[in-house]
């Protein structure tokens, strides 16, 4: 932990910690330099391995999102335009928010930007949380469930020095080796469960093989139901201050936005650039019964107004708590806060561009924060199609010398795009239509025998026209 040096005479030091005066060996003192380390600047990448493409490739023909992050740019079409918009957005969003929802039909890309817009935030610098919402396990009408997902599924950049930590449990690690200027934050100390929590948990060991000082630190991860744990842990310890319940039932929206922006306060005091919260499938809350829909979009609400600049022209949030952040400052009026990306599939509420945005959707605060996603058009399908095929020949073997000829790639990107112009436009699935790119290096590693150009670029051709729709599987 964090101690300090009063005095050093020859080997031994002089340390106060947390109170006790303890001598040390001075040679196992690390100096801390400014509390922490930033997080790390984006240095210039580096040429691709064979092996980042493969399994990228692999990802493609799966249809999934590929995992390296700068593959995931590379790979995608238009993928630097849309990389340096995004790191634009970032980069503006102290001043003007980050708040971006991306619109389209099923397979049109939606959880492909998201997953783009994780590692364009953590190359950047940014704490990610991202979610899908599920009316089983994160339900926008229950916060609670929200909140414990999105603090399950941080994730955090490189420092500067090299180190990285993993989830929650190691950013309370970090918490408390700053704790006199984390302690001091304005948000963070007006929170009665962050502040409280933190206090108590500075009377226990910070170790992993600890079962309840792990399940102390998941009451803060969310885990409401374990306020017995950190209570009876650091009671025995010697605290105590009383550290209040986090409720989960009824309207609890304010209370977990706030607890959201308190993460974003923290994260930039530590070196960070921020939160950034990403969310996918938001269209869940049009099934929801009309208590549950409005609690949805209260929250809804609240995050929408914490990613944007304030406005004066909204009515202050409804919570069915508001003793428990009585002392708290009206942060919806103080933004913007944390970034927040959505993913929300079109449907009758949202067809119309031109309709007021706040009626389209709370999350929408100016036609600007909407993203509609459409399918490339031919000619940079075709481009990016043909560019994809040299790199798999490059880099997959030699059973794909076949494609090292720049014509027939040529030609097989032809017939791609003239497949791809005849779909109608409500049903080019991008999805189907990458995992055609990688279809003919699939074909020529899966077979056992040499396929020659003329063939290969036959089973293209009909593989084509069935993703299209021209023809049946069926059919002559």
């Amino acid at each position: 932990g964090i101690g300090k040096v009063l005095a050093v005479l020859g080997e031994p030091a002089t340390v106060d910690f947390f109170g006790a005066t303890l001598d040390v060996n001075a040679a196992e003192l690390v100096v801390q330099v400014n509390g922490t380390a930033a997080a790390a600047v984006p240095t210039t990448n580096g040429p691709t391995t064979d092996i980042a493409f493969r399994r990228s490739f692999e990802a493609v023909n799966l249809g999934v999102v590929p995992a390296d992050p700068e593959q995931l740019v590379k790979l995608t079409i238009g993928g630097d335009e849309v990389s340096n918009t995004i790191h634009g957005l970032l980069r503006d969003a102290p001043k003007k928010g980050a708040s971006r929802v991306y619109m389209g039909y099923y397979g049109s890309g939606k959880s492909h930007h998201l997953r783009l817009v994780k590692a364009i935030a953590l190359r950047e610098g940014w704490v990610t949380a991202s979610l899908e919402l599920d009316p089983k396990a994160a339900d926008p009408a229950k916060p609670s469930s929200v909140f414990q997902e999105l603090i399950t599924g941080l994730e955090f950049p490189m420092r500067a020095d090299g180190t990285r930590s993993e989830d929650f449990f190691d950013l309370i690690k970090e918490m408390r080796d700053n704790w006199t200027t984390v302690r001091s934050l304005r948000y963070f100390r007006r929170s009665p469960w962050f502040s409280k929590g933190l206090e108590a948990l500075q009377y226990l060991s910070h170790r992993r093989d600890d079962h309840e000082y792990v399940s102390a630190v998941s009451w803060l991860a969310g885990q409401v139901k374990q306020i017995s744990a950190i209570r009876s842990a650091t009671w025995r310890a010697g605290h105590r201050d009383t550290i209040p319940a986090m409720p989960q039932s009824k309207d609890t929206g304010l209370l977990y936005a706030y607890q959201l922006v308190v993460l974003h306060e923290v994260l930039q005091a530590l070196g960070y650039r921020g939160l950034a919260i990403i969310i996918d499938e938001a269209e869940h809350v049009r099934t929801y019964s009309a208590n549950r829909y409005i609690r949805a979009n209260n929250f809804f609400d609240i995050l929408a107004r914490c990613s944007h600049r304030p406005r004066q022209d909204l009515r202050d949030p409804q919570s069915d708590y508001p003793h428990l952040l009585a002392d708290a400052p009206p942060f919806w009026r103080e933004g913007p806060h944390f970034s927040l990306f959505v993913g929300l599939t079109e449907g009758e509420d949202t067809q119309d561009l031109r309709r007021k945005a706040g009626e389209m959707s709370v999350l929408i605060h100016s036609p600007e924060d909407v993203v509609q996603l459409e399918p490339p058009s031919a000619d940079d399908y075709e481009a990016w199609s043909e560019a994809f095929l040299a790199e798999a020949a490059e880099r997959l073997g030699p059973k794909l010398g076949v494609l090292s000829d720049p014509g027939l790639r040529g030609r097989i990107a032809g017939a791609l795009r003239e497949h791809f112009e005849q779909t109608p436009q409500s049903e080019k699935l991008l999805r189907n239509w990458t995992k055609m790119a990688g279809f003919p290096a699939a074909v020529l590693m899966s077979q056992p025998k040499l396929v020659g150009g003329e063939e290969l670029l036959a089973i293209v051709q009909d593989a084509a026209r069935q993703v299209a729709g021209e023809a049946l599987p069926w059919d002559d």
